[in-house]
């Protein structure tokens, strides 16, 4: 395994524990035998411990030089090793660590790619084993692959509940109109949830939590310049898009396709 900056071969933690205890030792020496030395050689002259002390006091100096020139030692070593590996190694496999970076980012576009072309081709033959068993699915096909007509149905209830709700608001407003309105964004987020079975995708619900957060804000920012009327249509306005959208994505994300057989290049084959 190629070292990396992080895994290059340093001083071990216990040998640096081990200089710095020598080091100390060394400057307690040092001061004990000075204090030694000016004690016998000031206060009382004494030859055989002024002997004494100058040896204690050499062996100290000389542990002490060991102790620091073993560490600038040991710095110098990972300094140049650091180089040779950044000058040398480091230089030579960049192109070569850019490269496999490269390729995987391509690996996973290609990877999405193909979960996106499987999941058109598992909805094609969705769509012609329901059209081989049942006539009437080519009714579904018109409104969007992969939905059924319970669920236009469940729509269509959906849209007069939304509308009597989008109606009474406008001629009697309620107190709390934003968690009125933010109720039908959160319905209609079941209803195509449901459907296409999204409860265990995290874009699912982002896309529940991102109404949550503005509609009430939205209704407090926009009561301030708007009537309440007005703030209450323009966010059913926003409620119908959000539908649309959100609809559209869940086909895309189940099916790999658009929704309403919105294939755009073969008009423009015809133009």
């Amino acid at each position: 395994m190629t070292n990396t900056p992080e895994t290059r071969t340093t001083m071990p933690v216990t040998e640096k524990i081990g200089l710095a205890f020598a080091l100390l030792t060394a400057i307690i020496l040092l001061c004990i035998s000075l204090y030694s030395l000016i004690v016998d050689t000031i206060l009382k002259f004494d030859l055989y411990g002024i002997l004494i002390d100058l040896i204690v006091l050499g062996i100290s100096i000389f542990l002490g030089y060991f102790s620091i020139r073993m560490y600038k030692k040991s710095v110098y070593y990972e300094s140049l090793v650091s180089s040779a590996f950044d000058e040398g190694i480091y230089t030579r496999l960049e192109p070569v660590l850019r490269k496999v970076a490269e390729t995987h980012v391509e690996m996973e576009d290609l990877e999405s790619r193909l979960n996106r072309i499987d999941r058109k081709v598992q909805t094609v033959i969705d769509e012609q084993v329901k059209t081989e068993k049942n006539p009437r699915v080519e009714v579904e096909k018109a409104i969007a692959p992969g939905t059924s007509m319970m669920f236009v149905v469940k729509s269509i209830f959906l849209t007069i509940i939304t509308m009597s709700g989008f109606l009474f608001m406008i001629s009697t407003p309620p107190g709390p109109s934003h968690f009125a309105t933010l109720v039908f964004y959160v319905l209609w987020w079941l209803l195509i949830s449901s459907e296409f079975k999204l409860f265990d995708n995290s874009a699912a619900w982002v896309m529940v939590f991102v109404p949550i957060l503005l509609v009430p804000v939205g209704f407090m920012i926009l009561d301030a310049f708007l009537e309440i009327n007005t703030a209450i249509a323009l966010f059913y306005a926003f409620l119908v898009l959000y539908a649309f959208l959100y609809f559209a994505w869940a086909v895309y994300e189940t099916k790999g396709t658009l929704p309403f057989n919105l294939d755009l290049s073969k008009y423009i084959k015809m133009k």
